[in-house]
């Protein structure tokens, strides 16, 4: 037993040394393959550092920065790479190789990266979508808005971004809904007591902000000035109202427009409002006059960018500004002749930009100064160029007529003819352009841009040279021909204000606009054209002003009460570019309606002028306003049309006139059957004879319906009260139209009384009441006379005479009366025209019963 143990520990021994001795074998394999692939790793750290400046390494980098991810991270993590593995790393399978490796890693690197490349442009494009569909969803919603209700009273309750941006002029305060504090049930009565004075009512929940509260209080200072007949200009609080309110990256913002339009109206002063070719001369000045300013600003603007350059020194003059803007502008020409003798003649250049400035004595000063001269004295011909400069500036820069401007459009052809000439000199279009603006030669002036399209850098150039060019109507017709130019240039055709505008309709104002990326300027191009309805159309109308509407609706206010609309004629409207200004006035008014009665009073008024102010559009707009608001007490106050109170007064301050207007209200109540509101306000008005006419009309209908119903029964004793105050107040009234409705009522009273007696069978009664109606006969001998009066029956008696003639049988054949029965259908019988068929055959039925 003991050999046999140590025989078995032998054995394992054995293989104990056995695997040992594989095992030492078996290390210097494995050395050398962990050298091999150190090897390898070394390989590839040389070559990632040597391909980081190669052509592929670039390619990569696009690739991958396509994918989104960054290739500069991308390239260090790779130059640093350095590859560890371990034993168990390399030879987890007993076949595989270093190679074998190598392959795996790379592949799962490629197969991570286009992993995460995946993912991070699925997220992006998720996003964008998202972004995309949020925008779209906005612009729909807003195009929505505008095309529906552009200034419907729902937009003006729902709460919106800045006054910039908002269709709303409203903002709410605390959150809560809307109180309709104005509102009134459709259709329903209202009694006298809904006319009695009372204090303004409060504007619910609701509040004007931005620009459009300040608006609002220039309408009120504007209504207020015409209503005590003095003069007020509003455009300056207009400008006023926006001048602290930004414009995103726009350069061009609403406060320019306002500025521009103040400038054009500054130069109306006294001109009266029928002299319009004086006026839209001298809106015409006021536009050049802005232009030229704003050119001034801009060459300063310049020089103080360039101050070294420019040398503009300490107190400058204005021709030392037009040199040191020249010295900026021209330095590529080298030296100047201004700055050094024999430098680059800038005279030509000097004498247009004093011109664009509006610096005419210095313009003269550089004419003087000119080395070659242009128009040389003759007998009877035109003087020297700076002689008719100062005769230009002195007459109000219009055109020049008769021989001088003759000769200066002759130069200007021949100016544009000798093109080799104009090679020689710099600034030969400026010499040029100077004799267009001072002839008003327009056929000369477009030769010149058209060989040089880039003389009008700006739109704000081009519109001044333009505007220089222009004759008046009244001038226009006599130009005809300038004496010797006729020869050189034919019969020159006077340039007008109609035939600017037209040129300047013929783009798109996306044309204007930068694009649309500016849409002011296009508003601000019509105004310096005068198009003033052309430029309210396109803040009322167009997409890209949408942020505007409410500008819209002020800017016409403020050019009604300036009288310029129709300042041109060719503005008028043509070609679908004009505007209702009335009806954008009243659009714009409603917004008021049910939270502001008396701010809504402002605009209406405004709107009733702009639609001509007549009796009968103010009767029609305010109407409108006091059946939607049902605010009568504080617009109409109380103690009648002549009485004090009421915010109506202030605007229509004549008793008279009030009367009028409100008896205009009255009329058009009646004729959209709103016949409660038309007797309260004829009544107001003091016209009872018209309330008691509508009242007359109202029992007649309602009588007959009345017998044996409660609820109608209470309606015609509602009518009789009204009446009966309606009569009252004609008792001293000695007009035979009154008598004669009173006397009409009176029997419709009657009648109401005999018709209530017969259906409940009272026939002593019917038969008292019928005494009571003249109209009809019960004697024979009386037969003819009240057949031939009933053409003259009230129209509102004669509409119940069937009913009548029905209970005067019923009643007569009750208490056997034959024979006056008998008249009563030969009554009948005597006015067919106003008895059916149906009821004569009841006369005939009762009479036959009584036989």
């Amino acid at each position: 037993m003991a050999a046999a143990g140590q025989r078995t520990d032998w054995d394992q021994l054995l293989l104990q040394s056995q695997d040992l001795v594989r095992t030492e074998q078996a290390f210097p394999r494995v050395q050398r393959d962990i050298t091999q692939v150190e090897a390898y790793s070394s390989k590839l750290r040389a070559r990632a550092a040597r391909g980081d400046a190669g052509a592929e390494t670039l390619e990569a980098s696009r690739l991958l920065a396509g994918e989104g991810l960054n290739p500069r991270k991308l390239t260090q993590a790779l130059q640093t790479f350095e590859l560890r593995p371990t034993y168990e790393d390399v030879f987890a399978v007993e076949t595989a190789t270093v190679d074998e490796y190598l392959q795996q890693v790379h592949e799962m690197i490629s197969v991570t990266a286009i992993q995460e490349a995946q993912s991070s442009a699925a997220a992006a494009f998720e996003d964008f979508m998202d972004a995309c569909m949020d925008s779209e969803w906005q612009q729909e919603k807003r195009t929505l808005f505008d095309s529906v209700a552009p200034y419907s009273a729902a937009s003006a309750l729902t709460p919106g971004p800045s006054p910039g941006g908002a269709m709303s002029p409203y903002a709410p305060r605390g959150g809560a809904a809307p109180s309709p504090a104005y509102r009134g049930t459709p259709g329903g009565a209202f009694g006298r007591s809904s006319l009695a004075g009372g204090t303004p009512l409060a504007a619910g929940n609701l509040a004007l902000r931005g620009r459009a509260a300040k608006y609002a209080e220039v309408v009120r200072k504007l209504n207020a000035a015409e209503a005590g007949g003095q003069a007020y200009s509003a455009v300056e609080d207009f400008a006023a109202a926006c001048a602290d309110e930004s414009n995103g990256e726009r350069r061009t913002t609403m406060a320019r427009v306002w500025q521009v339009l103040a400038r054009l109206l500054g130069g109306l002063g006294g001109l009266p409002a029928g002299a319009r070719a004086q006026r839209s001369e001298a809106l015409v000045a006021g536009a050049r006059k802005y232009l030229e300013d704003n050119f001034v600003a801009y060459m300063q603007k310049v020089v103080a960018a360039h101050r070294t350059q420019a040398a503009l020194g300490g107190s400058p003059s204005r021709l030392g500004l037009v040199q040191a803007f020249l010295r900026v502008k021209e330095r590529d020409r080298g030296a100047l002749d201004f700055d050094q003798p024999g430098g680059v003649d800038t005279t030509w250049m000097r004498l247009y930009c004093c011109l664009r400035a509006g610096f005419h004595a210095e313009a003269v000063q550089v004419a003087k100064s000119l080395r070659e001269g242009v128009a040389t004295p003759r007998a009877g011909g035109a003087s020297d160029l700076s002689g008719q400069l100062a005769a230009w500036a002195e007459g109000g820069c219009r055109p020049l007529g008769g021989d001088a401007g003759a000769h200066l459009s002759a130069e200007c052809d021949r100016l544009v003819r000798d093109k080799a000439a104009r090679a020689r000199h710099p600034f030969s279009a400026q010499r040029a352009m100077v004799h267009a603006l001072l002839a008003g030669y327009n056929r000369g002036a477009e030769a010149i841009v058209k060989e040089s399209p880039t003389f009008f850098p700006t739109i704000e150039d081009f519109l001044w040279f333009k505007l220089g060019l222009l004759r008046s109507e009244g001038r226009a017709a006599g130009a005809g021909s300038f004496g010797g130019a006729g020869s050189a240039a034919g019969v020159i055709d006077a340039y007008t204000l109609p035939d600017l505008q037209r040129y300047l309709q013929q783009y798109p104002a996306a044309h204007y606009s930068h694009g649309g990326k500016e849409p002011l300027l296009y508003a601000v191009v019509q105004l310096l054209s005068l198009q003033f309805r052309g430029a309210v159309a396109f803040l009322a109308r167009e997409a890209a002003t949408r942020d505007y509407r409410l500008d819209a609706a002020h800017l016409a206010i403020c050019l009604q009460a300036a009288g310029v609309l129709d300042t041109s004629p060719a503005d008028a409207g043509a070609g679908g570019r004009g505007v209702d200004v009335g009806a954008l006035i009243h659009r714009y008014a409603k917004e008021f309606l049910y939270t502001d009665p008396p701010l809504a009073l402002e605009y209406y008024m405004l709107a009733a002028q702009a639609m001509g102010g007549s009796v009968q559009v103010k009767g029609q707009l305010l109407r409108e306003l006091l059946v939607e608001s049902k605010a009568y007490g504080y617009l109409l106050g109380s103690g009648g049309a002549a009485g004090e109170g009421g915010a109506l007064a202030r605007f229509v301050p004549d008793a008279g006139e009030r009367g009028r207007v409100l008896e205009a209200v009255a009329h058009e109540c009646a004729a959209s059957a709103q016949l409660e509101e038309a007797v309260e306000l004829f009544m107001f008005a003091g016209r009872p004879r018209q309330a008691l006419r509508i009242l007359s009309q109202r029992l007649s209908d309602a009588v007959e319906a009345a017998a044996g119903d409660a609820t109608r029964a209470a309606e015609v004793e509602g009518v009789m009260s009204r009446g009966n105050a309606a009569v009252a107040a004609m008792a001293s009234s000695q007009d035979p139209e009154d008598l004669r409705e009173v006397e009409a009522f009176d029997l419709l009273k009657s009648i109401r009384d005999m018709l209530a007696a017969s259906a409940r069978g009272d026939y002593t009664r019917a038969l008292q009441k019928l005494s009571e109606l003249p109209f009809v006969p019960t004697e024979r001998f009386r037969l003819q006379l009240c057949a031939s009066g009933v053409a003259s029956l009230h129209p509102a008696v004669a509409d119940r005479l069937p009913s009548v003639l029905l209970a005067a049988a019923a009643a007569l054949a009750a208490v056997g009366k034959r024979e006056q029965l008998q008249t009563v259908v030969a009554f009948a019988s005597a006015v067919p025209n106003r008895i059916s068929q149906a009821v004569y055959q009841q006369l005939n039925q009762l009479q036959a019963s009584v036989a």
